[in-house]
């Protein structure tokens, strides 16, 4: 599908499919365009060459789909690939969304796939409604409008994360046993992810911001490139806000573990303190009771009259001195 907005010096937008008139446009030059293929067919994308007719590589780009952000600067246009990482809340898995633009002082020309289409739609209804800036900045404008869109669908994963993070904290704090570990190492797998792919597309910007200069940019729109740049780094910042943080809570969380197998550690060996205690305290009168329990026929104790009184008083004595002395090195 394409989606044509043209619009005037005086910022008078017109909506159509109507490829003719960007034929019209570009041999008249007296509108400027913008061109948005949505989910664009074998046939639509060889319009790319045969009515713009950009460069063989920029165009093998967008059939291809290159994989890695990147910026290309070709004699009278620039031609842009970019990603938008999108959160599934479902599943908790990122997905990178690739989008491409050819810009230049005349027209924008974009292609993705459906799954963007909520976004590019957002961003028609927006540049339709700031006319004066359209017609004052053209294009530059609306390039700054789509770049500012992509980032802005980054703020609800964000709060869902910032969410999912405090949760997870109150779990440690709660002394939770649900699979935290788990969730905080998968939580810092995804925020790495997100961060990670995200740096190409920052200095895909810094590049762009870098040479704002050139004549295919509208005067004045420094400061919209620079809101831009800012806007990425605020989520970078963000995302690296939210690593430190699952950070500090995976530090709190081991050492919060450590705590407890201590604990569980010096009860297991007070535990067994006693219970040796108890095994040496018994050793001796095992002793005593084996011997006297042997079936020998001449055991001159056995004919004491007061043997059996004797033999308890010894019992008695040797587990009262070795509790005494248990005591007294402070070992109950």
């Amino acid at each position: 599908m394409i989606q044509i907005v043209l619009w005037d010096d005086s910022g008078n937008t017109t909506t159509t499919q109507d490829i003719g008139l960007v034929k019209k446009a570009l041999s008249e030059q007296k509108h400027r365009f913008w061109v948005d293929f949505d989910s664009p067919t074998k046939e639509e994308l060889s319009l790319l060459e045969e009515i713009f007719h950009f460069h063989p590589l920029a165009v093998k780009a967008v059939r291809d789909l290159v994989g890695l952000p990147k910026i290309d600067f070709y004699e009278d246009y620039l031609f842009l690939v970019l990603h938008r990482v999108f959160y599934h809340f479902e599943s908790e898995k990122c997905e990178l969304r690739e989008f491409e633009v050819f810009f230049s002082k005349q027209f924008v020309v974009t292609t993705h796939q459906a799954h963007l289409s909520r976004t590019f739609h957002s961003t028609r209804e927006q540049v339709c409604e700031h006319r004066i800036e359209l017609a004052q900045h053209g294009t530059s404008y609306l390039l700054f409008r789509l770049l500012s869109m992509a980032l802005q669908d980054y703020k609800p994963a964000i709060e869902k994360w910032q969410d999912t993070l405090d949760e997870i904290e109150h779990s440690v704090f709660e002394r939770s046993r649900n699979q935290i570990l788990e969730r905080i190492l998968e939580f810092k797998k995804l925020v790495t992810h997100m961060r990670r792919s995200l740096l190409p597309e920052r200095e895909v910007l810094i590049e762009l911001y870098e040479n704002r200069n050139l004549p295919i940019f509208a005067k004045g729109t420094h400061p919209y490139f620079k809101v831009v740049l800012e806007s990425m780094n605020v989520l970078m910042r963000e995302l690296e806000s939210l690593r430190d943080h699952a950070t500090s809570i995976f530090d709190i969380y081991t050492a919060m573990l450590s705590i407890r197998m201590t604990e569980t550690s010096h009860k297991l060996n007070y535990v067994m303190q006693r219970l040796t205690m108890a095994a040496t305290i018994f050793m001796p009168l095992t002793f005593i009771v084996g011997v006297y329990g042997m079936n020998f026929k001449f055991m001159p104790e056995l004919n004491w009259k007061w043997g059996y009184f004797l033999l308890w008083g010894l019992m008695v004595s040797v587990t009262s001195g070795m509790v005494f002395f248990f005591k007294r090195k402070k070992w109950f």
